[in-house]
């Protein structure tokens, strides 16, 4: 048995609201691309070897903790992934949402074709 859904304004609405997200989702995954490879970059330089670095290094930035996919990353790429699964995430749920809202456009405008032809053949039963 499937679920009532009101919609209260129109499919085209809901459709580029989804969009929306979408790009978003997009535009974040880009952009933490983007800076990770800047990070990537200057951590080269950033950790030189002593005592201090070397033990913040193993005990802290590469120590493995739960990532956004349910297993384990090093916590220096941990924030890094949840930022891009989010904009995955995000990306998914518009693109869903925006299928959706097309595919209940369609039915619905086929439903109304169902229900006019309906009448109109009705009507011509009860004239002949």
């Amino acid at each position: 048995m499937g679920n009532y859904v009101s919609i209260t304004s129109s499919p085209s609405d809901l459709i580029n609201a989804a969009d929306k997200i979408r790009d978003k989702g997009i535009a974040l995954k880009q952009a933490v691309d983007e800076a990770v490879l800047g990070i990537r970059d200057h951590e080269k330089d950033t950790f030189p070897s002593d005592q201090y670095t070397d033990t913040f290094l193993s005990q802290t930035y590469h120590k493995m903790v739960p990532g956004a996919d349910g297993g384990d990353v090093e916590a220096s790429t941990a924030v890094t992934g949840a930022a891009v699964a989010s904009g995955q995430g995000m990306q998914k749920v518009g693109e869903y949402v925006s299928k959706a809202m097309v595919n209940y456009d369609v039915a619905d405008m086929e439903g109304a074709d169902d229900i006019k032809k309906s009448v109109v053949k009705h009507v011509a039963t009860r004239i002949d």
